[in-house]
């Protein structure tokens, strides 16, 4: 009797592998729902099922039938939007893992003030210096960026691609 040993690496790899071949059922919902709360923020509202199906990965019968069956979308004249149901899952489930983004954008732009005000106490007060301008207005951007526009990028990104990112 013959026994296959494998490494503990080589068992980790097979596992990723298995789970980024194919996405699971909700993990698609998961994604059009949120694809198409972003179209509808930040892409006027256009949900074309072509494009949906093309980013997403989705079959045409299994797009349709997400769609149309599962509770999270309505069919109107401006597009796709979402139901109660969806926008609360969304609420609950989805936009929760960006609100870190937020507090780490608010804290950086604070950083970045506290920095513009040690540059400026210096310049003309002549207090201690530690941070020159352009780092705290480096920091200050970047907060800003990302307290605001995290998801926007994320949308740009998308699109661009044609592709969700796999988590």
């Amino acid at each position: 009797m013959s026994v296959n040993r494998i490494s503990i690496e080589e068992a980790y790899l097979r596992k990723k592998k298995e789970k980024s071949e194919g996405k699971l059922k909700g993990d698609k919902l998961r994604d059009l729902i949120f694809l198409i709360h972003l179209n509808n923020k930040y892409g006027h509202g256009k949900n074309e099922i072509a494009e949906l199906k093309e980013t997403l990965g989705y079959s045409t019968g299994g797009i349709y039938n997400a769609v149309d069956n599962s509770g999270y979308f309505e069919r109107t004249v401006n597009g796709i939007q979402l139901t109660e149901k969806g926008k609360e899952y969304l609420d609950r489930k989805i936009l929760p893992r960006y609100s870190d983004s937020k507090s780490v954008g608010n804290a950086l732009m604070l950083l970045g003030f506290v920095f513009i005000l040690q540059w400026v106490e210096w310049t003309y007060f002549q207090y201690t210096f530690v941070i020159p301008w352009y780092s705290g207005l480096t920091v200050l951007v970047g907060g800003i960026i990302l307290r605001l526009f995290i998801l926007r990028l994320y949308y740009l990104t998308v699109k661009r691609k044609k592709k969700m990112p796999s988590d």
